[in-house]
């Protein structure tokens, strides 16, 4: 289907998206949109995808939700993470960020 639900916004279709969920995130930043600088938003957390949303969680706290058919997200060339942007339904504005992928272990040194 070209031009069914089967696409969001960005072009990457929903079966993609869905094949992130439950994804382990490392941490997430976030351009600061007037000094450049990245920011960090959160650690440890993982990508849910429902049938209608797509969320980035870290620490039990939502980074980003937006509807899943609204949502901009394309991996980075490296595959190491990715860009997501859409409106975040619990902020009430449009947001630009990155979430890196972790290995999936998890670790308790706190050093790092």
């Amino acid at each position: 289907m070209l031009f069914g639900k089967n696409k969001t916004k960005s072009g990457m279709d929903i079966k993609s998206l869905h094949a992130l969920d439950k994804k382990p995130v490392k941490y997430v930043t976030e351009r600061d949109s007037e000094t450049y600088r990245e920011l960090r938003l959160g650690e440890e957390g993982a990508i849910n995808v429902s049938d209608t949303e797509f969320t980035v969680v870290c620490g039990g706290v939502n980074v980003i939700r937006c509807k899943l058919t609204e949502v901009n997200a394309a991996e980075l060339m490296n595959k190491s993470g990715l860009t997501v942007k859409g409106f975040d339904l619990d902020s009430g504005r449009e947001k630009s960020i990155i979430a890196y992928y972790s290995d999936g272990t998890v670790s308790a040194d706190r050093k790092r």
